[in-house]
């Protein structure tokens, strides 16, 4: 059976490199996507593309996924403190399942509290943040500590892709 994946984005500013490189290789391996948003219309990249989200993330049942991942960008930020974020981060982290986060969305695991002792990266503009919620911030591309994989950004988005790939089969 093909692996559902949920990829939460922000309604405005996602990287697109990110969302797109993660869906691409993720699709081509068999899984199933699903996009949630603030909004079902007009979510909008950095670089310009749009989409249309499949669900409200106030609807997201994290026991429907199999792996949830949080697409970066400066959008991203408008999760950092979102209560039914942090839930999904938290009941995915519960449940073993592979989360991903990638740029400025590494934040959200960070205060939900999901990288704490953790090895994590992010961002360079986000990594005092992560400090701060006792993750082990190492600057790498691309990072994986147990269930959770943590990028850079849009410059490791092939990396990132490729990791969620092997870690989801």
């Amino acid at each position: 059976m093909a692996k559902s994946v949920l990829m939460v984005l922000a309604h405005n500013n996602f990287r697109d490199e990110e969302y797109t490189a993660a869906r691409d290789a993720l699709e081509t391996n068999g899984a199933k996507i699903t996009i949630a948003s603030t909004l079902r219309t007009g979510a909008k990249g950095t670089q310009g593309l749009k989409l249309n989200p499949d669900l409200l993330i106030d609807d997201v049942n994290p026991d429907d996924y199999d792996a949830v991942v949080f697409i970066g960008g400066t959008g991203s930020s408008q999760y950092w403190h979102d209560i039914k974020a942090h839930e999904i981060a938290n009941s995915a982290n519960k449940s073993g399942k592979v989360i991903g986060a990638s740029s400025h969305a590494t934040v959200t695991l960070a205060v939900a509290g999901l990288l704490k002792g953790r090895r994590a990266t992010g961002h360079v503009t986000v990594y005092e943040k992560l400090i701060v919620q006792g993750a082990k911030y190492t600057g790498k591309k691309i990072e994986i500590d147990g269930n959770i994989i943590t990028s850079t950004g849009a410059n490791a988005a092939k990396e990132f892709a490729q990791a969620l790939t092997q870690a989801i089969k």
